[in-house]
């Protein structure tokens, strides 16, 4: 053997053997993570202080509370300096939220509103009376007519009660499954009447009509606006108005009131 070739040889072998010791490190991390839960606090603590840079170790720190910079767990602000031993750069940091009890019984008790709206952008009618209104809606189809087609069914029927507070509706779904819950029309309308004589807010709305055994499908929520077919009501001459309302991409509704009148105090 040349001395070329025996130097070759002595520079391939720590090569080798560095390759090694790295592809037997890799193997080890989930056996290693498998081994730390039974691993005491301090043993974690101190490998946190001794490799600051090692992620598992952070992590497993902190999965348990611990307070490694003064080598004991306890409580109070344990999770807060725990949370300091993640970097940035890794892992998910969580950081405690404080309220007091009854800001937290106040949140988790709060049912999520899907039909706020804020109104501010329209100016609201204001009433001397009440108005109520008999009304029916109707679905318009666009997949046929560009202009739309309304059906000769009602999607809903009953009475509309117009005030300073918003819109009443005393009536029915006649879309079947859970349509038929009468709450949909109590409790999830939000609706106002424009100083132009438009309806704007939001609302549960069922657009699509389900037969006896069909699977029930949860209403939409969508929002009413200005519609440039609409016909507002005049709430100084109340009588009548037709109100039309985007949908979907294939449907929308058209809502007519009728035998329109004050209600006196």
């Amino acid at each position: 053997m040349s001395q070329l070739s025996i130097i070759l040889h002595a520079c391939r072998a720590p090569i080798r053997l560095a390759s090694r010791i790295l592809v037997a490190s890799i193997l080890a991390l989930p056996a290693l993570a498998a081994d730390m839960p039974s691993w005491s606090d301090k043993t974690v603590c101190r490998l946190v202080a001794g490799q600051a840079d090692n992620a598992v170790y952070l992590v497993e720190a902190q999965r348990r509370e611990l307070d490694c910079g003064t080598g004991s767990s306890g409580n109070g602000n344990k999770q807060q300096s725990a949370q300091k031993l993640l970097p940035k750069n890794q892992g998910i940091v969580i950081y405690p939220l404080k309220l007091n009890a009854q800001t937290q019984q106040r949140l988790l008790s709060k049912p999520i509103d899907r039909t706020e709206f804020n109104f501010s952008s329209y100016q609201l009618a204001v009433f001397s009376q009440p108005i109520a209104c008999q009304f029916n809606l109707r679905r318009v189809v666009y997949e046929d007519h560009v202009a739309g087609q309304v059906e000769n069914w009602n999607m809903a029927t009953g009475r509309m009660i117009l005030t300073d507070d918003g819109v009443k509706i005393e009536g029915r779904w006649r879309m079947g499954g859970l349509s038929k819950d009468s709450s949909y029309l109590k409790h999830e309308v939000n609706l106002r009447l424009t100083k132009a004589g438009h309806l704007v807010g939001k609302m549960a709305y069922f657009n699509l009509n389900l037969e006896e055994g069909e699977v029930p499908k949860k209403p939409l929520y969508i929002e009413l606006k200005p519609h440039n077919r609409s016909q507002p009501l005049n709430i100084n001459n109340p009588k009548k108005a037709e109100f039309w309302t985007d949908v979907e991409d294939w449907a929308g509704g058209v809502w007519r009131l009728r035998r329109c009148a004050e209600l006196n105090s």
